[in-house]
């Protein structure tokens, strides 16, 4: 730990608080100098421009140490300074008049002359509670805040002479519209025979001038707020008209789905219906045919009568495979699966009576007009609305129950 050779005070530095700008070409360098000064050195080769002052970090050193609620004082070396950028000037200028933290003095010192009146212009927003000093090297700098600390206040804004107030008004007023945008008159106004009176005209002209650009603007930008206001009312409005509409669709479709599938439904009582009349003219043929074995008549007449019978049950592979086998005992199947399982649809009692006689899925997709896949896809949904897992298999569960309902 070092000291400083002017106050003897003890300096403290760490790694993170030296960091290279993102710029490249420049160092920024904080230390700390006893407990309550922060020393900035920016550290360059060439002269540099910075944009920013960073005044978050001082918050930060702030923090970090615990200095939160007791005096700071902020000492800064300009010497690789060569000019100053508006943003930096912006910063310097809010953290004149808000500080984050209780900051009591700040110092800069080794200005270069390109920048020493903007730095004036800076000091000249300063405040009793928060001056601005500039002083010309480092001794003259630490000495300052000492004498600060001490209770002897140097003025901030020292000037003997009336040419040297009638200066410092004249940046404080350009300070004041440039950086606060503040465009009421203010401070010192020369004799109007003085020298330096028309600069102050010229200022007021420039004040009144500016101040009706920055009424134009807040105009401008109230007119450009209710535009965007009123573009988007109208955008909000196509977009309730557009969810309105699609409400109104989305009820659309679901209309007709209700009605499709209500046809469906009617389809496949009716093709049901169709299906048991079928099966029961068959088992009224089988019948008939099995009496026409039994008559004794010449065989080679019951032989033809038979052969005529038979024809009567050729059908094509689809109602066939439908009705073949719709016997007295599989109508009792499905009357007790529908009574069991409420739910099914015609179609899935259906599905369910040609697992139950051992149908393929190849054959019934081919009998219902569907895929193989769809097919496969209706036996899971029916294993899952029956209640039977994963280890129960449905052409059991339909043949077990086709047994327990004789």
């Amino acid at each position: 730990m070092t000291q400083c050779p002017v106050s003897g005070l003890s300096v403290t530095e760490k790694d993170h608080w030296s960091f290279e700008h993102r710029q490249g070409n420049y160092t920024r360098k904080y230390s700390l100098i006893g407990n309550d000064i922060i020393h900035v050195q920016e550290l360059a080769n060439s002269g540099i421009a910075p944009e920013h002052l960073y005044a978050a970090d001082f918050s930060s050193l702030v923090a970090e140490e615990n200095l939160s609620g007791n005096p700071v004082f902020i000492l800064m070396d300009c010497q690789p300074v060569s000019d100053l950028k508006f943003s930096y000037k912006r910063e310097f200028t809010n953290l004149l008049t808000s500080p984050e933290f209780d900051l009591k003095l700040i110092v800069l010192y080794n200005i270069q002359p390109s920048v020493r009146l903007p730095f004036e212009m800076l000091q000249s927003l300063s405040t009793e509670q928060l001056p601005v000093i500039l002083s010309d090297s480092y001794e003259e700098a630490v000495t300052s805040i000492l004498d600060f600390k001490s209770g002897k206040r140097a003025e901030a804004k020292a000037g003997a002479g009336t040419d040297k107030a009638f200066r410092n008004a004249f940046l404080t007023e350009v300070s004041r519209i440039l950086m606060l945008r503040q465009f009421d008159p203010q401070g010192t106004v020369p004799p109007e025979d003085h020298a330096s009176y028309p600069y102050f005209q010229i200022l007021d002209i420039m004040r009144r001038d500016l101040q009706s650009l920055e009424e134009e603007y807040q105009q401008n930008i109230e007119r450009i707020e209710q535009e965007f206001r009123v573009l988007l009312a109208s955008k909000n409005s196509l977009l309730d008209e557009q969810a309105e509409q699609n409400k109104k669709n989305e009820q659309r479709f679901k209309d007709e789905e209700s009605s499709l599938l209500s046809r469906i439904a009617t389809q496949e009582i009716e093709a049901t219906r169709i299906s048991t009349a079928n099966a029961e003219k068959n088992a009224s043929l089988r019948t008939l045919c099995e009496l026409i074995e039994q008559l004794d008549i010449d065989p080679s007449s019951r032989e033809k009568i038979s052969a005529q019978c038979a024809m009567l049950f050729e059908t094509s592979d689809q109602a066939a495979l439908v009705n073949t086998e719709l016997t007295e005992t599989d109508s009792v199947f499905l009357s007790r699966l529908q009574k069991t399982h409420p739910n099914l649809n015609q179609r899935e009692l259906r599905i369910s009576l040609m697992i139950k006689l051992d149908y393929h899925s190849r054959d019934i997709a081919r009998s219902l007009g569907l895929s193989t896949r769809g097919i496969e896809s209706i036996r899971y949904r029916l294993h899952k609305k029956i209640g039977l897992d994963k280890h129960n298999s449905l052409k059991t569960y339909l043949t077990t129950l086709a047994t327990e309902s004789i």
